[in-house]
């Protein structure tokens, strides 16, 4: 461990980057220490979209352990580091270490067997491709619309708005789609939140669960709403609950109205329901399952099942 430690070396790759390609010789292992990155090949004349990775997992040790070329072409997905390690050391690492190497010879398989299904199954592909692009693989948290199923009822967005002093906090209508696939607006929590880069009173905070919520003690400076590349932030005042009697009783509905002009806007952003029991009321409101809050890994898994 000492040999690797010495030799390993800290990279980043900005979005769009090759780690390396396709065909190449194998001399190096990659442990993702920020970021993802996703892994295709070319079959014929075009290139297949074979899954991702993402901090925490490593990648380059199939050329490695089998002593052929780069069967894939590995690129960083979204901004990310990479702990490069020098793939004779980790030969040497795997010799000494039987439990090491049965390991990382178990996720060989696996991924072989994963990235031969793929390959074979060109629109889970573009489904995979389509979610890395609108950068879910940076997300630790998203909200996903089967639109297959859903009615436009819109009763998601209402009762976000509803639980959350009339605003809504996401926006079912916009957001890009593919296949039945839909990605509202609406926050992602990301792994790494471009909001939190330049909060000067320091209101945006991650829970213990992994919530990105933003505190009362916003000033309104709009910084994180600019820093989003996601769209998911807006500036707004609060808003008063205006009691009504008759729409409680007949819809469970109450009314909201502006507080006033004098007001100052804070920014608003998904919470993930933070503090409501049952979880997410988007969800919890969608008559027919449309709607789900779902990790990027199992989203992916999802899209890979399903089509």
């Amino acid at each position: 461990f000492a040999g690797l430690a010495h030799d390993a070396e800290i990279v980043a790759y900005p979005a769009g980057t090759t780690l390396f390609r396709q065909g190449e010789e194998g001399d190096a292992l990659y442990l993702l220490r920020k970021g993802s990155v996703s892994i295709s090949r070319r079959i014929g004349t075009r290139e297949i979209t074979l899954s991702y990775a993402r901090a925490g997992h490593y990648v380059g040790e199939m050329a490695l352990l089998s002593d052929r070329p780069r069967s894939a072409t590995v690129r960083a997905a979204v901004d990310c580091e990479a702990i490069r390690i020098d793939g004779e050391h980790f030969k040497a690492l795997m010799a000494e270490n039987d439990s090491a190497r049965a390991a990382v010879e178990r996720t060989f398989r696996e991924r072989v067997a994963a990235n031969e299904k793929m390959s074979q199954h060109e629109s889970a592909s573009d489904v995979l491709e389509f979610l890395l692009s609108q950068g879910v693989s940076e997300a630790t948290d998203i909200l996903v619309i089967d639109e297959s199923l859903c009615t436009g009822c819109n009763n998601c967005e209402a009762a976000c708005a509803a639980t959350h002093h009339g605003i809504a906090r996401l926006d079912r209508e916009a957001g890009p789609s593919f296949a039945n696939v839909h990605l509202p607006t609406s926050c992602r929590h990301c792994e790494h939140p471009y909001c939190m880069v330049d909060c000067p009173p320091d209101a945006i905070k991650r829970s213990a669960n992994g919530e990105i919520y933003i505190e009362d003690s916003c000033i309104g400076c709009g910084n994180c709403e600019k820093n989003c590349p996601y769209n998911v932030i807006q500036m707004a005042a609060p808003r008063s609950r205006r009691p009504n009697v008759l729409a409680w009783l007949l819809f469970g509905q109450d009314r909201f109205e502006e507080v006033g002009a004098n007001v100052p806007e804070q920014a608003v952003k998904c919470d993930m329901c933070i503090g409501i029991d049952g979880g997410p009321v988007c969800v919890r409101s969608c008559p027919t399952g449309a709607a789900a809050r779902i990790s990027p890994d199992m989203l992916i898994n999802l899209s890979s099942v399903s089509t």
